[in-house]
């Protein structure tokens, strides 16, 4: 597999993680009977809006992130509502076409075959960008995740240097801007850069806010000082603008024995995730006086572990990058989805989605061919020591409209 980004290296132990079989090459095995049974025990027989997905071979890293994605009403109805570009066989946009092809596949009642066509169509696409999918290996749904967008952006600006000025990446989702100020600690001198995300890696904590709050800490940095030759400096980030999705990466994974081992340690997942208190502790970084401003890089696309600590370039679609970070109101996200990894390392295990179905805001487990009803509550007790990822998006933030400023 590729490398992880921002990988955090930690001496915990393993504890508290469900047995799961570990073996490569066979369909893969669903939730132990002592995690499912905290759930209604009712298989949804097709249907409602979210329906299962076949394993095709090691493919629930894949699986698990598609169902995420398909939780999100903003994301698929940028796609679907612009069938008319993707779906020629031609098209540049061929990552939007496998989605939006897979999207109708589960609303209506398609077979194994059908979707397992499909899913291997998803697969192959990713592969152009990433040869590893090519194999039938399990893949990190997070690697999976920023290559996948990663892949549908690059598509997507092909698109827009051919004669459809209206296309609307749906990428733009979950891209963000942070500010980064460095502080020079012998004279002072500032230097502002602005970072495009559409994500952020987690060190693992008991409380999310805690993680966040840590991500954000002032760190220190060895450098040289343009002014003054100075060799070290402090680095700040804040907010600059706010995503629609805002995707936690929980950095769940550290070196054991020469092998990469899940940690099992629980985080306390809020429901609902207040960024105000944040954002008011972030002024200062956003007013300080003086200081010189860097240009941001453009998009080279490299690695696909690197792709959430890259520079975007571009303009956005809805004019700008996110929204504007309005720090009179609160910015609350509510959560929509959480991808776990049941196992002991990141190339044996399980991935599990849970998320909201539709409007009606229930919840469900999807585990690839297997869809179990259950409530919010079961799930954030229930993952609070497996999740890997977790998917909020921006209260007020419905299907086409932009984030709220």
């Amino acid at each position: 597999m590729g490398n992880l980004s921002k990988l955090s290296v930690e001496n915990n132990t393993i504890d508290r993680i469900p047995a799961v079989p570990e073996v490569l090459g066979q369909e893969a095995p669903t939730e132990s009977p002592g995690i499912a049974a905290t759930a209604v025990s009712l298989e949804l027989h097709c249907s409602g809006s979210l329906e299962r997905l076949p394993n095709i071979g090691n493919t629930c890293f894949l699986n698990a992130t598609l169902q995420a994605l398909y939780s999100i009403p903003s994301f698929c109805a940028d796609i679907m509502g612009q069938e008319v570009l993707w779906s020629p066989t031609n098209t540049s946009l061929k990552l939007q076409r496998c989605f939006g092809e897979l999207y109708k596949a589960r609303q209506g009642h398609s077979s194994y075959h059908s979707k397992s066509t499909l899913l291997r169509s998803v697969k192959s696409s990713v592969a152009v960008f990433n040869e590893e999918y090519e194999g039938d290996f399990q893949q990190d749904a997070h690697e999976f995740l920023m290559l996948f967008l990663m892949g549908m952006k690059m598509q997507g600006e092909m698109q827009q240097g051919t004669s459809t000025p209206d296309y609307i990446c749906p990428t733009q989702n979950f891209e963000f801007k942070l500010q980064s100020v460095r502080t020079c600690s012998s004279c002072g001198d500032k230097v502002f850069q602005e970072e495009g995300h559409n994500n952020l890696s987690l060190d693992l904590s008991s409380c999310l806010a805690d993680s966040l709050a840590l991500y954000f800490k002032a760190s220190e940095l060895e450098c040289t000082c343009r002014q003054c030759l100075g060799p070290q400096a402090t680095v700040a980030r804040a907010f600059l603008t706010l995503p629609r999705v805002l995707v936690l990466h929980i950095m769940r994974f550290c070196h054991n024995g020469g092998q990469l081992r899940r940690v099992g340690d629980a985080v306390c997942i809020p429901p609902v995730l207040s960024l105000a208190s944040l954002l008011e502790e972030q002024q200062d970084v956003l007013s300080s006086p003086g200081g010189r401003e860097v240009s941001p890089q453009a998009n080279p696309f490299p690695s696909t572990a690197s792709v959430d600590q890259q520079e975007s370039s571009g303009d956005r679609d809805r004019s700008q990058q996110g929204a504007p970070v309005d720090r009179s109101v609160q910015s609350c996200y509510r959560l929509s989805a959480v991808v776990s990894h049941l196992g002991r390392s990141i190339d044996c295990g399980h991935y599990v989605s849970d998320v909201i179905e539709g409007h009606n805001g229930e919840w469900v487990t999807l585990d690839d061919s297997r869809v179990t009803r259950t409530d919010e509550a079961a799930v954030l007790k229930r993952r609070e020591d497996t999740a890997y990822l977790l998917f909020y998006v921006l209260s007020g933030a419905g299907e086409g409209d932009p984030a709220p400023l």
